[in-house]
C-alpha cells in the first residue's frame, strides 16, 4: 500500500511542477517541444512519460495522406501514438524540426499550424505540415489534438505562409 502511495505522490508532485514549467506556458514552445522529445540519436529511447505531460488524456493524433488516388486518415489515441513511438523506427534515430509557425489564440483555445522538417535513420527527409487545438486550463497549455499530413513535394510543396522567412 505504501508503494502506491508513494507513486500517486510522486506523480503528483511532477503534475505540478509540469504546470508551472515555463514550457506549459507559451503554445509555441510547448508545440516545438514535442518535436525535441521524439528527434534521438540511435539507442535512445523516447522519454514517453515526459512527452504525455504535453497533451490531455483525451488528445487525438490523425495522420492525413492519400493511397492510391484516394484521401485517407488514421487516428490513434494518446497510448496509441506512445506505444508507436517506442518502435524500431525511432529508436534507430529520428529527428524532427519546426519550420515555421502560426499561431491563433482566443480566450483559452489555440489553434497552431507549423511546417516540419524531419529525417529517419535511413537518411529519408520529408517536409508536413502539423496542427495542433490546444486548450490553457489548470494554468497551461495542454495540446488536445494532433494532425499532420506530408508534403509530397518537400519544401516546394509546403504553403509559403507557414515556413520561416
Amino acid at each position: 500500500m505504501k508503494k502506491y502511495i508513494l507513486i500517486l505522490f510522486l506523480f503528483l508532485i511532477y503534475q505540478v511542477s509540469a504546470q508551472n514549467n515555463k514550457i506549459y506556458q507559451n503554445i509555441k514552445t510547448l508545440v516545438n517541444e514535442t518535436q525535441k522529445i521524439i528527434s534521438i540519436k540511435k539507442g535512445e529511447k523516447i522519454d514517453t512519460a515526459y512527452f504525455r505531460t504535453m497533451f490531455l488524456p483525451s488528445a487525438r493524433f490523425t495522420v492525413a495522406g492519400e493511397e492510391n488516388g484516394k484521401k485517407t486518415h488514421e487516428t490513434m489515441t494518446l497510448n496509441e501514438f506512445l506505444v508507436m513511438l517506442t518502435d524500431d523506427y525511432y529508436s534507430k534515430g529520428y529527428y524532427e524540426t519546426s519550420q515555421g509557425h502560426i499561431v491563433e489564440e482566443y480566450n483559452g483555445i489555440a489553434h497552431t499550424i507549423q511546417s516540419f522538417y524531419g529525417e529517419d535513420s535511413d537518411g529519408v527527409k520529408a517536409w508536413g505540415v502539423g496542427s495542433q487545438q490546444l486548450i490553457f486550463s489548470d494554468n497551461r497549455w495542454w495540446i488536445a489534438n494532433m494532425i499532420w499530413t506530408m508534403s509530397k513535394n518537400g519544401k516546394k510543396g509546403i504553403p509559403k505562409k507557414y515556413l520561416n522567412n
